[in-house]
């Protein structure tokens, strides 16, 4: 009997040891053709085509965790649709529960959720209708994509009109703008204190958290991930 629970023992912790981590899962992902090419045109700054390559990549793959972070940060930082962003940062986590990124990608929802409720009306709390209606359209575009044969990039970019639409605006009475940081002229340095993330880092020196990917472009020498940080290290602030 002993014997046996040794046994277990040793393969559970064989199986724990084995486990990757989310950074080379995502990794791992860039293995797939769609969303390799996703990637380069995110490189390009062509969001329409990198949304359509990474919205195909699900489509094939459910599994994939890669597209729903890069599709989630597009629709955040620049197609400014927050309720798609929230969306699938939700997804992300729902795949990768043991990120190390857990704590920043739960950082930007909450900001994108600031965001959805400046531009619908409705409270932060409060997002669960829209992301029931994205749902919906999710289910939607695979149905069609399936009745059209597969996901060819021209059948995805036509269908993705009906995802990309922004939530219907609703009367809301205008939000009081928060006092805005002093603009960064000149790069400049800082020291990483506990608790700090990138997007808390942003919305410190520039007054906007959405800003922390310029933090980690002018840091990548010293950054493997946007995570990558420790107490006490320094890092370069670019100036606007």
């Amino acid at each position: 009997m002993k014997n046996s629970l040794l046994i277990i023992t040793c393969a559970l912790l064989i199986a724990g040891c084995g486990q990757k981590n989310g950074a080379q899962l995502d990794t791992a992902d860039e293995k797939d053709t769609r969303v390799r090419k996703g990637l380069e045109q995110v490189s390009k700054k062509n969001w329409d085509e990198a949304i359509s390559q990474f919205e195909t990549a699900l489509v094939k793959k459910p599994e994939l965790g890669r597209p729903d972070l890069e599709l989630a940060i597009i629709y955040q930082q620049y197609e400014k649709n927050y309720a798609r962003a929230i969306y699938h940062y939700e997804r992300y986590l729902e795949k990768r529960p043991l990120t190390e990124k857990r704590a920043l990608i739960q950082d930007w929802i909450k900001q994108a959720k600031i965001s959805l409720a400046a531009e619908t009306g409705v409270s932060a709390g409060d997002v669960s209708g829209e992301l029931v209606r994205l749902t919906r359209e999710n289910n939607l575009l695979r149905r069609q994509l399936e009745a059209a044969g597969g996901a060819a990039p021209a059948t995805v970019a036509n269908v993705r009109t009906i995802l990309t639409q922004p939530p219907v605006s609703r009367p809301a009475p205008a939000p009081v703008a928060p006092k805005p940081a002093e603009p960064v002229q000149a790069d400049r340095t800082y020291k990483v204190r506990p608790g700090d993330t990138l997007s808390r880092i942003a919305g410190s020196v520039y007054g906007d958290a959405g800003k922390w990917r310029k933090i980690y472009d002018a840091n990548r020498d010293k950054m493997k991930t946007e995570t990558d940080m420790k107490v006490g290290q320094t890092l370069t602030i670019p100036g606007l």
